[in-house]
């Protein structure tokens, strides 16, 4: 429903996955939902965890290539991303809320 490289959709979603999984740190009960759904004209991939959130001091930085908050990693993954969905014509937000998790949302137009 969207005209997509598989190699390209597959670098996504696995790093917005692996990123929800280094978020629950020890989250007693970690939970991980990747839905897709189309949206009107879109084409709709959430990726929500219940981890630790991203602070609001790097919620502007988030995608910046080089920045990271972890203690291991480039800090490459979310600017790669970004590059992607956009060269692809989409776009990508996220809302997260500290103690309570993160929701990316990549949104690709239908074909």
């Amino acid at each position: 429903i969207a005209k997509l490289d598989r190699t390209q959709l597959i670098r996504i979603v696995t790093n917005l996955v692996m990123n929800a999984i280094q978020a629950m740190g020890d989250q007693e009960h970690p939970r991980i939902l990747v839905t897709v759904v189309a949206d009107g004209d879109s084409v709709k991939i959430s990726v929500a965890d219940n981890g630790i959130g991203i602070a609001d001091e790097f919620k502007d930085k988030i995608f910046e290539p080089k920045f990271t908050t972890k203690t291991s990693g480039m800090g490459l993954g979310l600017g790669m991303v970004k590059n992607i969905v956009e060269n692809y014509k989409g776009s990508i937000t996220f809302t997260s809320q500290m103690g309570k998790g993160t929701v990316f949302t990549v949104k690709f137009p239908r074909e």
